[in-house]
């Protein structure tokens, strides 16, 4: 007749199974997360860098109306749609008129950026000429393409 062990010690192969199992699970999950931490703090980088870099070329045109009063500075920007900074420049007729190139990069963290301004002159009211200037910066993470905008009405005051 066989004896019936009410206290065994040491623990069967099944249970070690389970607790590696569970083990296993638990570590995935944390790996998991940590990856997604990552990614969603450095597009977070990238997202400030791009606010803070559209920020300052929006203080160009800012500065260039303040310099060149409205009549100069709404004459110079009639003719033309798009500006590509790719490094900001001191006077206005030193801006990069068109729209950027491939080239036309800016490497912030590693990351290439596209600044570019489009600026559309609304004369239709002569009472209260505008201008809005849209300063887009824009980069590809895994082939997605993401950017961020700030616009800004410039209007004439006396």
């Amino acid at each position: 007749m066989k004896k019936i062990l009410f206290n065994q010690r040491g623990s069967s192969l099944i249970e070690i199974i389970v607790a590696t199992g569970v083990m296993a699970l638990v570590l995935t999950s944390i790996i998991a997360g940590l990856t997604l931490s990552l990614k969603t703090n450095s597009e977070s980088e990238y997202r400030s860098q791009a606010t803070k870099r559209a920020q300052e070329a929006m203080e160009v045109f800012r500065r260039e109306r303040t310099l060149l009063g409205w009549e100069a500075f709404a004459a110079a920007l009639r003719d033309n749609t798009y500006y590509c900074f790719d490094e900001l420049t001191a006077p206005f007729e030193a801006f990069s008129v068109g729209a950027c190139g491939s080239s036309d990069t800016i490497v912030i963290s590693g990351q290439e950026f596209i600044r570019e301004a489009e600026v559309t002159v609304d004369e239709t009211d002569p009472t209260s000429p505008q201008i809005r200037v849209k300063m887009t910066m824009s980069w590809t993470t895994n082939d997605n393409v993401k950017d961020v905008e700030i616009i800004q009405v410039f209007r004439k005051w006396d």
